[in-house]
Parts: structure tokens; C-alpha cells; sequence
């Protein structure tokens, strides 16, 4: 093929770039260069200019199509240089991507900075306790008797007593230094309760505020907190029809410091009253810290100016409920953790670190990991001042990168019709999918493919969801598996079939043995599977919590993923610093199209503590999403595929199932949990109330079948309608296999183990 290279360089990169290019092509003119060259060729070229590639590289690929046409295979460093077509501009006009006219979706996108940063000026306030920083300084590994974060609670409840409204607990924050001046805060922390926190008195936005300082490590425990042990074996008697729905006001109701969540009983037993006492008293607080008051204060006045803010206030003041909502309540913690995992994560000699001087500074709120001795990384008021600062950053950030992460678009081997007979089904499903674009993107899209096994499932669910993305933006999908094998044979089907590249595909799986058997089984491709897998990392460890450094903080926010070739430059302005820090983390975030074990994906709705969640659901926010064959997944494990695909409708996200033997209880109700996701989702962007768009899909063409459903009767009269096309045409179908069930005579006992398990494994072989 004929391809022709331009350069847009600038500084030391055009040297570089220029050096590289002409041991491959021709130079046309001072930037540009022109010749044939291979598939092979024209990759080792892309991977070289990769490896040299800083801020101001800039090359673009272009290769001739037709005689009249050319059309852009690539870009290597900063595209902004280059519109979507690969062509240069004469004129420009600087965007600023963190301007609000991203926010027009978002109504309520100021109200969660604001209330997220307000938190992380809070959040670690407990840490101010003379039992936390002896903790801190000598070292020492056993664990608070309360951690920091319930003290932290007791603190704002003590500072909040006595505020009836919003109105009033923020005007107090405005005014603290007065307050504090006639109020002991420690006295009145010594007579206070220890094991209980009076939540349902206060104001909503302080409820709000209140969560997201005792959930920023950890989420309660739901059985304890939402369903008392005769609920649950109410729920699990096989007759029960009882539905018990559970909300925050019930948490807000009853919030106890119960073991193994904020309070450590076997500390409790082991430390003398004196270390007890400790950790509710205090030699300096941070909150009399100047600096930190002008902080507070200053969002203290945000929050008052906030009209969606001050609405949220008054409609659940109005009805007498908690801010209950979970597209708030996510994403507020979401960006808190974010902010708190980037600020622990920063040395000591980072510019971005703020510079406090005040006697504060001896307060630590962490501590160097590497360092043998115990030595303080950041003091209490720098963290909790920086926290807050990369906390209202990253907020802001949150609608670009639901919008503007990177997608695969012009993709010819997903936008061609394919030739093939028993893929033809595919080219309709292509059409009838396109037409419904616009419409999911109004009110989300709920899939059903139920093509038959080897009708070729696999790359049909990549064009449907091709199909539905935007063309201007491109598509951009998660693809998840429940078996290592399966993901890994869909990899090497997308890479070989879809002509898909390392930056444009990520595989994500764990464990060598399955990469092992993987290469046994297809020992011809071992090049190409090392290629797609790369190398992986340890089996995921225990969660256990750091003790001695004060921070849970600064955790990898993935356990293994593979790496690949992502892009990522382009998105230094959203300031995601130790969210992508680790190539695992950034490969699953900037991906277009990631194939998974569900496992990876799973962590977005199933993490109760550290923030192994954030990456996940990073993803879910920004990519749609596809369930391949959830009908393998066991009943136990159906809440929590609930749990992923609610949260998906929650995000926005589209949803296609893929299995040719799905269940139509299975289906209904992953249907009801993405439904009532969505309608959160449309309230959260101002969207009218949605009517799902539902696709089915099978090889019979004239069977698929499209309907906007307002509720669950919508769907299943639709669903029934494509089943019994389905199973009419699957009983004209020849049986392909019948099965017969083998006799085996074996008993087992425990002295006869290995005896029966070999006759049980030789009758398997035979």
C-alpha cells in the first residue's frame, strides 16, 4: 500500500521524528514523506515513533484508498493537531475543555463538587487525635480502637448540634473561628456517645456530607445496616413473596459503629483505658487552623450560592427523606476517593503539593512507606487541604470523561457488510441497530442477542454496538466474559477478525496457568497471543488494611490487567494523576474497546472498601457495555449481576446480554435493574423519562425485533413475541447433539478418596 506520513512536530520531536521517517520513506517536502510499504512495515513504524513520542509530537498517517481518495489509518501524539479526517487547520480557536458548556447535561455536576469538596475538607479530621498521631510517629501496627473517619463524623455532628437546616450548619461553617471560640470541642466530645451517631435530625445536605465522611474507606455493612437477620430469612424462604425495600433514612436511623467497620473490637480488648482515651482527645486540632477555616469557608458560601444545591435541599426537606440518590452518592464519594488517592499518592517534592506553614504542621495525616524509619509525608492540614483542591478538580472533570475518552470510529471491518452466509444476520442487525441511535441516546438501550452457538455472536455484538454509537464521536465498548479462556479467544477473534491494534484493544485477565493452557491449545499462535496477552501480574492479595501509614490511600486502584499500546497524552488536562498512574489502571480507562473477565469489570458495584473501584467504574461511566453469556454465572451471583447492570443504567451506559440460551426470568429482571438505573440517569441530565429502547437479535433476520419500553409488561410481551419466533424456528432445526447418561457405580467414603476419584476420572477420559 501507498502511505504518506505528515508531520506536525514541534522543538526537539521534529528531529526525532524526521530521523525515523526517513529510514522508511521518501521526503516529499520538509514535513512530509511518501511510500510503499507493508502491513508489518507500517506498524514497526507506529511503534517506533510511539517510543519517542513527548507533548509535542505530532504525526499522522494517511494511506491512498482509491485513486481519488486517501483516508487516515493513524495518529501518533497530539491529535489535536489533526481534525478527525487527519487534516491540518489553518485557523483555530482554543477550547477550553474544562469550561462548564460541557456541563450542560449535568445539572447537578456543581452541587457534587461542591459537596464532595466540602467532605474532603472533612473527612480526615479524626486524624487529629493524640492516640492516631502516636500511631503515626512510633509505628505502630495495631489497629484504632475507632478509625478516624467514624471520629472524624463525630466531630461534624458536634460542630453541625443544634443547625435545622442547611441553611444554618453552612452559615456556621462561614463562622467557625467565632464558634469555636466559645465552644470546647474536646469536652464535648468526651461526654458524647462513642458508639453511635445521631444522623436523622440533621439537615439533608448535611446527611449527604455525613455519608460521604464514614463511607470514604469503607461502606457499612448492608445485612447489618439495611436487613436484620429476620428479614433475610424471611427473604430466602422459598414462598416468600415479600418485598422489603430499604433506604438511607433506615442507614440514617440506626448508624452504629459496628464491629469490623469503624470500630475494632480486638483493639478495644487489648489497649489499656489510657490508649482508649487517646483517640478522643486531642494536643492540636486542625480545624482551629486558619488556612483550613478560609477553605471551608469558602465552599461554605459555594454551597449556600447553589441554586440546584439549595433545591436538592428543599425537595427532601419537603418529603422528609435523606438525599437517597445514588447518581449523587456515587459519584460524590467517586471523586472524594479519587482526590484522596491522588494527594496520598504525591512525594514529598511534587509541585502540585501545598505549602502550609503554621503549627499546624505537626499534626501527620500519613507516612513515607519506604522510608525504614516511621517519617511524615504530609501533614494533616496539607492533606486535607490538597485533598479538597484535587477533589473539586476531578469533579469538574467527571462530564469530559464521560464524553471525551477515546473511541474507535471509521472502522471498516466493523461498518462493512460481511459476505458470509451464516454471518448475514449480522448486516441486518448492523441496519436496524443504526436506525435506533438517536433514540438510546435519550433513553438508553437494553439488547437481547440470542444467535445460535458458532452463528457468530461474538463479532455481531461488537457492530450492534458500533452501530449505536454516535459517528462523529465513535464507539467505544466493554466486552465481559465470565471464563479467562472465552475472553482470551475473544481477543485473539477481535485482533485477527477486526483488525483491531494494541491501541485500540485491551485484554484484561489474570492468571499464567490460563495464559498457559491458552498457548497449549493453540500453539501455532503463540506469537500472536503473547502479542494480545502481554505479561501478568500476581493473583489478586488480601485487602488488608495499612495500619501503620495512616493512608489506605495510596493503594493500586487494580489488581491485573494486561498492558497495550492506549494513547493517553491528550488527557493530561483532566489532571487524572494517580488514577493512571499504573499502566493496569490506564489501559481499562482509555481503551476504546475492552474484552475482560467480568470479575475486572464486577468491582465497579461489589467493592465495599479502598478504592479498587475507581478504575472500574471510570470505565463503566465512559464505555457501554456487553454481558457475554450471563446465563453461566450461578443464582448466587445474579444480585450482583443486578447490582453491575442497575449501575450501568445509572451511568447511561448501553447494555446488550448475549447468550443463545437466556432465561426470561434471567432477562426481565436485568431489564428492571437497568430500567430503574435509567430513570435515575435521565432525572440526574434533565432527560424526559425513559421509554428503553430493546433490541432482540437472532440469525432469522425477519425475527429481530425493536420496541421502546416504558415497564416491565412492555418488555416482556416483546420478549415473548421474539421467543416464540425463536423456539418455532429452533424445532425445524436438525439435532445437533443428544445427550446419554453413562452409568458409574462408584461410591464415595473418605477412606476410598483417591480410589474413587481415579475411577471417576478414567470413566471421565474414557
Amino acid at each position: 500500500m501507498i502511505v504518506t506520513f505528515v508531520s506536525q512536530c514541534e522543538k526537539k520531536s521534529l528531529k526525532r521524528t524526521r530521523r525515523i521517517l526517513d529510514a522508511f520513506a521518501n521526503r516529499i517536502g520538509d514535513n512530509v514523506w511518501q511510500t510503499a510499504i507493508t502491513e508489518d512495515g507500517l506498524k514497526t513504524v507506529k511503534q517506533l515513533l510511539r517510543k519517542s513520542a513527548t507533548k509535542s509530537t505530532a504525526v499522522s498517517c494517511h494511506r491512498n484508498k482509491t485513486r481519488q481518495l486517501t483516508e487516515l489509518v493513524w495518529v501518533v501524539g497530539n491529535k489535536r493537531q489533526f481534525n478527525e479526517v487527519g487534516v491540518v487547520p489553518v485557523n483555530r480557536t482554543k477550547r477550553n475543555i474544562m469550561h462548564a458548556e460541557w456541563e450542560n447535561d449535568w445539572a447537578y455536576a456543581s452541587s457534587i463538587q461542591v459537596i464532595a469538596t466540602i467532605s474532603a475538607l472533612l473527612h480526615d479530621i479524626g486524624k487529629s487525635t493524640i492516640g492516631f498521631q502516636n500511631k503515626l510517629i512510633k509505628g505502630s501496627k495495631q489497629g484504632d480502637s475507632y478509625r478516624h473517619e467514624w471520629i472524624s463524623l463525630k466531630l461534624f455532628e458536634l460542630i453541625i448540634e443544634g443547625c435545622n437546616t442547611d441553611e444554618e450548619w453552612l452559615n456556621r461553617f462561614i463562622q467557625l473561628d467565632k464558634w469555636l471560640e466559645s465552644h470546647d470541642i474536646e469536652q464535648l466530645l468526651s461526654s458524647a456517645s462513642q458508639n453511635t451517631v445521631d444522623i436523622q435530625p440533621m439537615p439533608p445536605l448535611a446527611q449527604w456530607v455525613a455519608w460521604l465522611i464514614v463511607t470514604h474507606h469503607r461502606l457499612p455493612p448492608a445485612k447489618k445496616v439495611f436487613y436484620p437477620s429476620k428479614d433475610i430469612q424471611r427473604l430466602q424462604l422459598p414462598q416468600n413473596t415479600l418485598e422489603i425495600k430499604r433506604d438511607l433514612n433506615q442507614f440514617y436511623s440506626k448508624i452504629e459503629a459496628f464491629d469490623y467497620w469503624v470500630k475494632n473490637p480486638k483493639s478495644l480488648e487489648e489497649m489499656s483505658k489510657t490508649q482508649l482515651k487517646d483517640f478522643w482527645q486531642f494536643e492540636h486540632l486542625v480545624i482551629n487552623s486558619s488556612v483550613w477555616q478560609k477553605n471551608i469557608r469558602r465552599w461554605s458560601k459555594k454551597a449556600l450560592n447553589d441554586p440546584a444545591l439549595i433545591q436538592i435541599s428543599q425537595q427532601a426537606s419537603e418529603n422528609k427523606k435523606a438525599i437517597s440518590d445514588p447518581f449523587l452518592l456515587h459519584l460524590s464519594r467517586l471523586c472524594l476517593m479519587v482526590g484522596d488517592h491522588n494527594y496520598s499518592s504525591l512525594k514529598e517534592n511534587d509541585s502540585r503539593c501545598i505549602k502550609v506553614d503554621s503549627r499546624f504542621k505537626k499534626l501527620a495525616a500519613n507516612t513515607d512507606r519506604t522510608a525504614s524509619i516511621p517519617t511524615v509525608k504530609q501533614s494533616l492540614e496539607e492533606h486535607l487541604l490538597g485533598v479538597g483542591a484535587f477533589t473539586a478538580h476531578f469533579c469538574r472533570a467527571l462530564p469530559i470523561i464521560a464524553n471525551e475518552m477515546p473511541t474507535l470510529r471509521n472502522h471498516d471491518p466493523l461498518a462493512k457488510p460481511t459476505g458470509i452466509e451464516r454471518f448475514k444476520w449480522q448486516n441486518q442487525a448492523f441496519k436496524m441497530t443504526f436506525s435506533l441511535q438517536e433514540a438510546t441516546r435519550e433513553h438508553g438501550f437494553f439488547g437481547v442477542n440470542m444467535a445460535s452457538t458458532g452463528a457468530g455472536k461474538t463479532i455481531g455484538n461488537a457492530r450492534i454496538m458500533y452501530a449505536l454509537a454516535d459517528p462523529k464521536k465513535g464507539a467505544r465498548f466493554t466486552i465481559a466474559l465470565g471464563l479467562r479462556i472465552l475472553t482470551l479467544q475473544t481477543g485473539l477473534s477481535f485482533r485477527k477478525n477486526l483488525k483491531l491494534q494494541g491501541d485500540q484493544l485491551a485484554i484484561l485477565v489474570g492468571g499464567s496457568a490460563n495464559k498457559k493452557l491458552f498457548e497449549l491449545a493453540y500453539d501455532n499462535k503463540n506469537s500472536d497471543i503473547t502479542d494480545i496477552i502481554g505479561e501478568y501480574n500476581k493473583d489478586d492479595e488480601p485487602d488488608n488494611e495499612s495500619t501503620s501509614f495512616g493512608s489506605e490511600s495510596s493503594e493500586d486502584l487494580l489488581d491485573e490487567v494486561v498492558d497495550s499500546d492506549i494513547d493517553y497524552q491528550d488527557y493530561e488536562a483532566l489532571n487524572l494523576d494517580t488514577v493512571i498512574a499504573s499502566p493496569k489502571a490506564r489501559d481499562l480507562i482509555f481503551a476504546p474497546i475492552v474484552t475482560c473477565t467480568v470479575d475486572h469489570i464486577i468491582q465497579a458495584s461489589e467493592c465495599k472498601r479502598g478504592g479498587k473501584y475507581i478504575a472500574p467504574m471510570l470505565r463503566l461511566l465512559s464505555s457501554d457495555l456487553i454481558l457475554d453469556e450471563p446465563d453461566d454465572f450461578d443464582q448466587a451471583d445474579l444480585p450482583a449481576l443486578s447490582r453491575l447492570v442497575h449501575l450501568a443504567g445509572l451511568f447511561g451506559t448501553r447494555v446488550l446480554l448475549s447468550s443463545a440460551t437466556l432465561t426470561p426470568d434471567l432477562v426481565t429482571g436485568l431489564f428492571e435493574a437497568y430500567m430503574e438505573g435509567r430513570k435515575l440517569f435521565n432525572q440526574s441530565q434533565n432527560k424526559p423519562t425513559p421509554k428503553v429502547v430493546c433490541a432482540w437479535f437472532d440469525e432469522q433476520p425477519k425475527a429481530m425485533l425493536s420496541e421502546q419500553c416504558s415497564d416491565i409488561n412492555d418488555f416482556q410481551h416483546s420478549h415473548k413475541q421474539f421467543c416464540e419466533k425463536r423456539a418455532h424456528y429452533l424445532a425445524k432445526q436438525p439435532i445437533r447433539r443428544q445427550a446419554k447418561i453413562l452409568p458409574f457405580s462408584a461410591s464415595y467414603t473418605k477412606d476410598n478418596a483417591p480410589q474413587f476419584y481415579s475411577t471417576l476420572a478414567q470413566t471421565l477420559v474414557d
